[in-house]
């Protein structure tokens, strides 16, 4: 076993992340950029320290991803709004027990957590007569003390309405302070969540996009410690591509018209079918498989005529965003695509195609640094996305790589193993899985000639 393949097993150990798988072709170079050459110390060195010490937290620095923004995928801060955290306080109120104790679990940069404490200011008019316990972790503790210093950029703000940064920001050097009274709501530490002690203390717990990264064998340890922390009653939210993957019955699921979120029942109820709520219209799915049919049988403008009538109903509907762009994107209106993919990923910042569509546009600009970016964040998003990891090995090629690019192509490859011939790869593309394999082996042995 190679040293690299051993320190992939340490992290995993030590964090739950998985990342031998994703990170599959970069990896390598990432770990013998921060050994310096020298695996074999390196190694030696993360067996002999914790997760706080330098080599550790530079490595974390290294592998996971701190792009986030304040009021991040609006649906769940929405439903917290109402009729949620409402609700919660409602019943504090007539019960005269005035406290709210939240938990922010892989909180990067702040944003997410700050998000919590403005949503709460503004739904507590006597917020000073309450007692806010926020607590907010991520085990990577430079972002950490980004978020103790709570100062942003533009970049932070990119979807929040006209004022929000004068209310609850300063100017400052390098960007926007958070006001004293928001930032006193929130307490932040760096944590391993592997190594937190649960205690049935939380209303809400906010987990977003975490255990996408963490491997198979450590989500049901981290499923139970939130479980675990939650009073009765209380809530979990995830990310959109996330879900319950164990002891799935324990939960009473609540399946919100642009969420599903978690809640761990009070000790008297019995487990019942996901509860639906109608908070939003949806727009009828039949009307995107017709805009589909259109588009795969060259009718784009009817595609198009179809897809914005589903926007005048549901303006957030990030997949018909995404297939506008799409249409938009082959008729070369890459600033009209781009503000689609602006839509789709402001309502959720992992959609791979997304990103993938993005990666398109920026070849066809010819920004390849900006499209290999795009890419990168597809395959974080999705580990087996086949397009992202075909188009990111064609890119990894035409720089002389071949390495890389025989890497990304198996990973693309193994994308579609299994699938029936003449399934779509992707509703972006017309092509099956038995042409998607056929295409990729002849990269492959073009690659190893």
């Amino acid at each position: 076993m190679s040293n690299s393949t051993h320190i992939s097993t340490l992290i995993k150990e030590r964090t739950g992340l998985d990342v031998g798988t994703q990170f599959r072709a970069d990896l390598e170079t990432i770990l013998h950029d921060l050994a310096k050459g020298d695996l074999e110390q390196y190694l030696a060195d993360l067996r002999a320290t914790n997760e706080n010490a330098p080599p550790w937290q530079t490595l974390m620095r290294a592998l996971t991803i701190s792009e986030t923004y304040f009021f991040r995928d609006s649906a769940p801060f929405q439903l917290l709004r109402q009729p949620i955290l409402p609700n919660i306080i409602l019943e504090r109120r007539h019960h005269k027990r005035l406290e709210l104790n939240v938990w922010s679990a892989g909180c990067s940069t702040g944003e997410e957590a700050y998000s919590l404490a403005i949503l709460l200011y503004e739904l507590l008019p006597d917020l000073d007569s309450w007692t806010i316990r926020l607590k907010a972790s991520d085990i990577n503790n430079h972002a950490v003390q980004i978020a103790r210093q709570g100062i942003y950029r533009e970049w932070a703000f990119r979807h929040t309405n006209n004022g929000f940064q004068t209310r609850y920001f300063d100017p400052a050097p390098g960007g926007w302070q958070i006001k004293p009274h928001i930032q006193r709501m929130v307490s932040f530490s760096q944590n391993n969540l592997l190594n937190e002690v649960p205690r049935p203390q939380f209303d809400l717990v906010f987990c977003r996009n975490v255990l996408l990264y963490i491997a198979n064998d450590f989500t049901k340890a981290i499923e139970t410690l939130i479980f675990d922390s939650l009073i009765p009653g209380g809530w979990l939210i995830m990310g959109q591509s996330e879900a319950i993957r164990w002891q799935r019955e324990r939960w009473t699921t609540h399946v919100f018209a642009d969420a599903t979120l978690y809640q761990k029942p009070l000790p008297h109820q019995i487990m019942t079918p996901p509860s639906r709520y109608p908070i939003a219209s949806i727009p009828a799915m039949p009307d995107y498989e017709l805009a589909l049919d259109a588009l795969y049988n060259e009718r784009s403008s009817e595609a198009e005529q179809i897809l914005k009538g589903i926007l005048a109903e549901k303006p957030g509907h990030a997949p018909t965003h995404i297939l506008l762009a799409y249409i938009l994107g082959s008729r070369h209106a890459l600033s009209s695509a781009h503000r689609h993919l602006d839509d789709a990923l402001n309502s959720d910042g992992m959609l791979a195609d997304a990103h993938y569509l993005r990666a398109t546009l920026f070849l066809e600009e010819g920004k390849d640094v900006e499209s290999r970016e795009a890419l990168r964040a597809a395959l974080y998003c999705q580990r087996d996305h086949p397009l992202a990891a075909l188009m990111l090995g064609n890119l990894y090629a035409s720089i002389g790589d071949m390495a890389k690019a025989s890497r990304t192509w198996e990973s693309a490859r193994q994308a579609v193993i299994g699938l029936p011939p003449e399934t779509r790869v992707s509703v972006l593309s017309d092509m099956t899985a038995a042409g998607f394999d056929a295409l990729v082996k002849g990269q492959l042995g073009i690659a190893n000639k």
